[in-house]
């Protein structure tokens, strides 16, 4: 551990964690406990002997102490004692719960204690009904108090019933919309695109006596996302559905979907489902499962913490500081005409929330088996902190930053934002097609050092504009340090680990170690770093990638004047580099990137994805190729010196880098590489990665 990351460490302990220092033991502190009670003062850390006093027993309980005791010139500290907190409805802070950025107002656990909080509800009762399928009934389900669509048993996520249990069918083509019969006499209405709503499928594969027909929910696998809609209609005849909305492009634009929620596909172990009309969860429990003594958790609660400020100076809320706590069990709901949304899965709710949030932070916090995303810092939300986190088993991402269209004003920006040392792994659970972190529309942001894996179809997203005018706020981003691996595990694989959309100036990708970045049979790209249309003045420095299914690098011809210097990319399985998309237009066309002193190593794939290029517009020199199983080198159709002649790769060569032990993945160079002659420079990834081990 650097120094300065020990000083970070201190300080975020000592100012953070109950009774941790001086600054800790001058704060006028407040006690919560599942054991305190809303009536007593909060001054006391466990109920005195009489039982007229102690701890609250709520985070509602404890407004009005926190109204009051931001009045007096001190750090404020609200002490959660160990145990559950369960939530119905956010827990909502304004500014009149504010601190500042001196004198914050700290929420954390009790020295050792864990506290949980969470939106989650038990569900007990169980009857074993007939083998390994078991019952409950949940009176708050029949009387339409909740419902709720996850399940958790023993600390894991449970899948609902649905078919085919694996995998998924394939759309057969667009409805015929001529009929005068088809689907129910459905008639569209003026400016209704049905082939956005509607399609054919294999006989069998939707049935209408499936139970509770309304309740099915189609997921329609569209590439880097999913539309999940709701059956309004469906013509047994002619195998045709018809659904309550659409999604952003045509159903045909597909490579399969499934069908959620439906009761007759409850034979798999680990399966549920849930009767709206009656109340009765049925569960297929897992070999040895005994739901008598087993923990069930439904969530019904779709956010834990609202931060809720404007981006007037009266209106900002400051200071607020979570740290040591669990944030568990969020839900997450299905409207009437369903769900779709282009990319990035944005509209998913947030188990924290924030807009107008200045100078807050949280540490040390684990954020777990959720229905969408962690940590959202919206609209006002500048200068905080994200940090030495754990946030896994989302339902959508895990951070987002920003807002996908301008939000107008300095004052209205999402910016200088720091994420960092943080654990992330295993999203896109309900909204398949989420990123880890996404930013948009922000500047001056750093996110460094974090672990990022498993189920997301990107680590890092960024921009946030398709081309290039209007210019978008995203700018001065910083991407480092962070280790990004095992990637592409979920049902729409992994577009890319890193990736950028829209102009950016001053954004800089460097010294990230990404590896293992995978892609399903049907999709996902599986590249390491990704620049996408419209990207301009972007530095990607001093990045390793390795395994990537897609190769290390690909770039939109769409995009220029950006910087792809000193980065190593070794053995991607289809191909290893790729400039795609769109074709350039103009006038005047886009002058391609800069691609220099990089090394570039496989043993399987071409070194291309494409066949030849639109434009050569570009500017590539001074990189190292090496063919490590011995095959030529072809750059697409064209050999070295015929892609020479096209004025690329002039002062390039073809050679072994010598790396250390590339088949340890130690892409050190040796003294003699040949690489330091094209004025490579050494790159060190030892310190990826959180900094503390938690």
């Amino acid at each position: 551990m650097s120094p300065s990351v020990a000083v970070a460490a201190i300080v975020c302990a000592t100012l953070c964690l109950a009774g941790a220092s001086q600054a800790a033991a001058d704060a006028t502190t407040i006690y919560v406990s599942p054991q305190g009670n809303d009536h007593w003062s909060g001054r006391l850390a466990a109920p005195n002997a009489a039982g007229t006093d102690g701890p609250l027993a709520t985070l509602e309980g404890t407004r009005a102490a926190v109204r009051k005791a931001v009045q007096i010139a001190r750090p404020v500290k609200v002490v959660l004692r160990g145990g559950t907190y369960r939530l119905r409805k956010p827990f909502v802070l304004g500014p009149r719960e504010s601190g500042t950025d001196i004198d914050p107002v700290i929420y954390c656990g009790y020295h050792d204690e864990k506290p949980v909080i969470s939106g989650g509800m038990p569900v007990t009762g169980w009857k074993r009904q007939d083998g390994d399928i078991w019952v409950a009934d949940v009176p708050a389900v029949k009387a339409g108090e909740v419902y709720f669509r996850q399940l958790f048993v023993n600390g894991q996520r449970r899948d609902r019933a649905r078919l085919p249990h694996n995998g998924w069918t394939t759309v057969v083509g667009s409805a015929d919309t001529k009929t005068s019969n088809w689907a129910g006499n459905i008639e569209a209405k003026p400016g209704d695109d049905l082939s956005l709503r509607s399609f054919t499928f294999k006989p069998g594969d939707i049935r209408p006596d499936w139970t509770n027909l309304d309740d099915v929910e189609i997921v329609v696998l569209q590439y880097w996302m999913a539309a999940r809609l709701r059956i309004q209609a469906l013509d047994a005849d002619r195998n045709t559905a018809l659904f309550t909305g659409g999604s952003w492009r045509p159903l045909t634009w597909s490579f399969g979907y499934y069908a959620d929620n439906v009761f007759e596909g409850i034979d798999q172990p680990g399966s549920w489902y849930l009767n709206r009309k009656t109340g009765t969860l049925y569960y297929h429990a897992l070999p040895g499962e005994d739901m008598t003594q087993a923990e069930a958790i439904a969530p019904v609660c779709e956010q834990l913490l609202r931060i809720e400020g404007g981006v007037a100076m009266n209106e900002v809320v400051r200071g607020i500081w979570l740290s040591g706590l669990t944030f568990e069990h969020t839900s997450w709901d299905l409207p009437p005409k369903g769900y779709a949304f282009s990319q990035a899965e944005l509209p998913a709710p947030s188990a924290i929330q924030a807009t107008g949030a200045c100078d807050c932070r949280i540490d040390n916090c684990t954020l777990s088996h959720l229905g969408g995303w962690g940590i959202e810092l919206g609209r006002g939300c500048q200068d905080n902190v994200i940090e030495f986190n754990h946030i896994n088993d989302v339902g959508a991402g895990c951070i987002k930053i920003g807002e996908p269209d301008d939000p107008g004003s300095d004052a209205a920006e999402a910016c200088r934002i720091t994420v960092s040392d943080n654990r992330l792994a295993d999203g896109c659970k309900v909204y398949l097609g989420s990123p880890a972190v996404w930013v948009g529309q922000s500047g001056h942001n750093t996110i460094s050092y974090n672990e990022i894996s498993g189920q997301f179809v990107w680590a890092v997203s960024l921009g946030w504009n398709w081309s290039y005018f209007p210019l978008n706020r995203s700018r001065d981003n910083i991407v480092e340090k962070n280790h990004i691996h095992d990637l592409g595990t979920g049902t729409l694989g992994t577009h890319g680990a890193l990736y950028c959309l829209g102009v950016s100036p001053g954004t800089v990708l460097r010294n990230n170690y990404i590896h293992d970045v995978g892609a399903t049979a049907a999709w996902g790209a599986g590249e390491g770093i990704i620049l996408d249309n419209g990207c301009v003045g972007i530095l990607v420095e001093n990045n390793i990638v390795h395994d990537a299914a897609s190769g290390g690098w690909g770039c939109n011809f769409n995009c220029l004047g950006s910087l792809i210097i000193n980065n190593i990319f070794v053995n991607g399985r289809r191909y290893q580099l790729t400039r795609y998309g769109d074709a350039p237009q103009g006038p005047p066309p886009p002058n391609g990137e800069v691609f220099s002193r990089n090394i570039v190593v496989w043993k399987e794939g071409p070194l291309f994805n494409e066949k030849d290029w639109w434009s050569f517009a570009t500017l590539w020199d001074y990189n190292l190729y090496y063919q490590s199983a011995g095959e030529p080198v072809k750059f697409m159709h064209y050999s070295f010196d015929e892609w020479k002649a096209k004025g690329l790769d002039r002062d390039s060569i073809i050679a072994d880098p010598l790396f250390v032990d590339p088949a340890k993945h130690d892409y050190r160079l040796r003294p003699d590489s040949p690489a330091y002659r094209l004025g490579f420079r050494p790159i060190d990834i030892s310190d990826v990665g959180p900094r503390y081990t938690h």
